[in-house]
């Protein structure tokens, strides 16, 4: 049940409680949690609640992983600026320990994306956007489909269309 109190945003001490869609809890410093804008917003909607916060569209494996990586940068001042792709840009963002994060298979660096988009975690969304295109930065568009599983709908015209405007930028 809601309770009449504010979320303490001074108190980093303070934990919240945040559920997987598959039933998985993590007790998480406020702090990391509102790194999530969704996460955020339900308790300044709801107020604090005893119960969890129940995120179904996150597997439990996926919220571990986006917890760690909250977690880890819960005073990371520089992520809550409001020029956070120029952080990404600039090289700040990406450290070693962001690397090694984001150093897992594609299936769940993707479900990571994915996720982060759903939770708007703003900062993890970038580097995950910024680790993919630096992986498929320099590979042909046949092998970046195989590696995805995405289909090549394209008819022929479209497809030399494309060429075409390929070409003109080169």
């Amino acid at each position: 049940m809601p309770q009449d109190r504010p979320p303490d945003r001074q108190n980093k001490q303070q934990m919240i409680r945040i559920e997987s869609g598959d039933g998985r809890q993590f007790l998480v410093y406020m702090a990391a949690a509102f790194m999530s804008d969704l996460v955020r917003n339900t308790v300044e909607d709801v107020g604090m609640v005893d119960e969890a916060i129940v995120l179904p569209n996150v597997r439990g494996d996926v919220l571990a992983k986006i917890v760690e990586y909250c977690t880890h940068h819960k005073d990371d001042a520089r992520l809550f600026s409001s020029s956070v792709p120029d952080l990404v840009q600039d090289g700040r963002v990406v450290d070693a320990w962001d690397k090694r994060f984001m150093a897992v298979d594609d299936a769940l660096m993707l479900e990571i994306l994915v996720a982060a988009d759903y939770m708007s975690i703003e900062p993890l969304v970038e580097l995950g956007c910024t680790v993919m295109a630096k992986i498929i930065r320099f590979m042909e568009p046949e092998d970046i489909r195989q590696r995805y599983g995405i289909e090549d709908d394209f008819t022929d015209e479209q497809r030399s269309h494309i060429e075409r405007e390929m070409a003109q930028l080169r």
